[in-house]
C-alpha cells in the first residue's frame, strides 16, 4: 500500500468511526434487517444481469422484506418490470457524476426513518459507489467494495465460485443459508407484442422453429469463432429443421452480421442495433434454441430460460459467467489457456460439435425457453 492509498484508508476509518458513534451502539443485528437498498451501476449487460437473483434470495431470507434497486444506464433496464423490486430509483451514475447522484438519491431514499441495508455486489464495488453511499445515508454497507473502510461487512471475490454465487452470499451476512438463483428479466406485454410482430414482419410462419445466433463479442475480448463457422450451422439449422434464424447484436456489430447471413437467403433475418434490451429478452423468450459466444446477450438467454450452445473461449475461466451444471445449456470449451494469445480465435471447437449440441437440445426442449 503506497502513501496515498494509506491516507486514504486511514481518512474513510476515520468517517466510519464518526458515523458508527453517530449510530450509537443500540444498532440492531444484521439479521434483523428488512429493508434494503441496492446499489447498480455496472456498465456491462452481463454483470447487471448477474445481480438480479439477489431480488429473489433477499425475498427468501427475509419475507416481507422491502427493496429499492438504484441503478443507471443498463442496469435500470435490466431490473424494469422486476415484481421484487418496490422501488427503482433512477440517479446519474457516481462513475460519472458523484455529486449529482448522490443529491439524487438522498432526494428519493423510500425508507423515511427506517434502518436499512446497502448492498453493493460484484461491478459495483468501485470506490465512488461506495462514497455515494456513505454521503447518502447513514446506513450498513455489506458487499464487494474498493473501499473497505465504510463497510459493515466486506465481502472478497472467491474465485472457484460464479458471479452469480458470490453476489448471493451477500445474504449470508444476514444469517441466511446459501441458496442458489438464476437470473431474472421482465419484459413487458408491449415488448413481447413488438417481438412478436418482429418475428411476423421477418417472415417466421406459425409453428416454425427460430433459432438465435449471437455471432459478435466486444472487440476488447478474443472470444470470436470464425463466420464460416456460424454459416455453416445456420444452414444445419436450415436444412434439418426449416428455421429461421435471428441474428442478434448491437448497431455496430449490423455489418459484420449481414455480412455473414448474405449466403443465407430469405431463411435468416438480422435484428442488430433494432432492440431495446426488454425488447431483445422478449424476442429470445420466443426462440426455440441458441448458439452463441460468450458474451452479453447469452445472460439474457439464461434469464428468459432459452436453450443454448455457448462456444467459449480456452482463456477465460467458464466458472466465473457460464451456467456450468445446467442441462439447458451446452458449454463448448475445447482448451484451457493461462492468457489470450493475441490473434486468438476459437478454433477448437468444431461445426460438427456445435450442431451435436443444437440436436441434442432441441430433442430434449421441445418448447425452448418456454420449456
Amino acid at each position: 500500500m503506497n502513501l496515498a492509498q494509506k491516507l486514504k484508508a486511514a481518512a474513510f476509518s476515520t468517517v466510519a468511526a464518526v458515523e458508527q458513534a453517530a449510530q450509537g451502539s443500540s444498532q440492531p443485528p444484521l439479521a434483523a434487517t428488512t429493508n434494503f437498498l441496492l446499489l447498480q451501476y455496472a456498465t456491462a449487460l452481463g454483470t447487471a444481469v448477474h445481480a438480479t437473483p439477489l431480488i429473489p434470495a433477499l425475498r427468501a431470507a427475509a419475507p416481507g422484506c422491502r427493496i429499492a434497486v438504484v441503478a443507471s444506464g443498463i442496469a435500470l433496464e435490466i431490473f424494469r418490470n422486476n415484481p421484487g423490486v418496490d422501488w427503482l430509483i433512477e440517479t446519474p451514475s457516481p462513475l460519472e457524476d458523484l455529486k449529482g447522484a448522490v443529491r439524487s438519491l438522498r432526494a428519493q431514499l423510500p425508507f423515511a426513518e427506517e434502518r436499512f441495508a446497502t448492498l453493493t455486489s460484484m461491478g459495483n464495488e468501485r470506490t465512488r459507489i461506495g462514497i455515494a453511499s456513505l454521503l447518502s445515508s447513514r446506513s450498513p454497507r455489506v458487499g464487494f467494495t474498493e473501499v473497505p473502510e465504510i463497510y459493515y461487512e466486506v465481502l472478497r471475490f472467491d474465485t472457484s465460485r460464479s458471479m452469480i454465487d458470490n453476489n448471493l452470499r451477500i445474504v449470508e451476512a444476514f444469517g441466511s443459508p446459501f441458496r442458489h438463483f438464476e437470473p431474472q428479466i421482465f419484459f413487458s406485454e408491449a415488448d413481447l407484442a413488438w417481438a412478436r410482430q418482429t418475428l411476423v414482419e421477418s417472415g417466421v410462419r406459425d409453428g416454425q422453429m427460430v433459432a438465435v445466433f449471437v455471432t459478435q463479442t466486444s472487440v476488447t475480448q478474443r472470444k470470436s469463432w470464425r463466420a464460416e463457422r456460424f454459416q455453416a450451422a445456420a444452414r444445419h439449422m436450415i436444412a434439418a429443421y426449416g428455421a429461421h434464424v435471428i441474428f442478434v447484436g448491437t448497431a455496430a456489430e449490423s455489418a459484420a452480421i449481414n455480412a455473414l447471413r448474405a449466403d443465407l437467403g430469405d431463411g435468416s433475418t438480422s435484428v442488430a442495433g433494432k432492440t431495446s434490451l426488454l425488447q431483445l429478452s422478449a424476442l429470445l423468450s420466443l426462440c426455440r434454441i441458441g448458439l452463441t459466444l460468450d458474451t452479453g446477450t447469452l445472460h439474457l438467454g439464461r434469464a428468459v430460460g432459452l436453450p443454448m450452445t455457448i462456444i467459449a473461449p480456452a482463456w477465460s475461466p467458464p466458472i466465473e459467467w457460464l451456467p456450468i451444471g445446467n442441462p439447458r445449456y451446452r458449454i463448448l470449451k475445447n482448451l484451457d489457456m493461462p492468457n489470450c494469445p493475441p490473434d486468438y480465435v476459437i478454433d477448437e471447437v468444431s461445426v460438427a460439435e456445435a450442431t451435436s449440441a443444437l440436436d441434442d437440445l432441441i430433442a430434449k426442449y421441445p418448447q425452448g425457453a418456454a420449456n
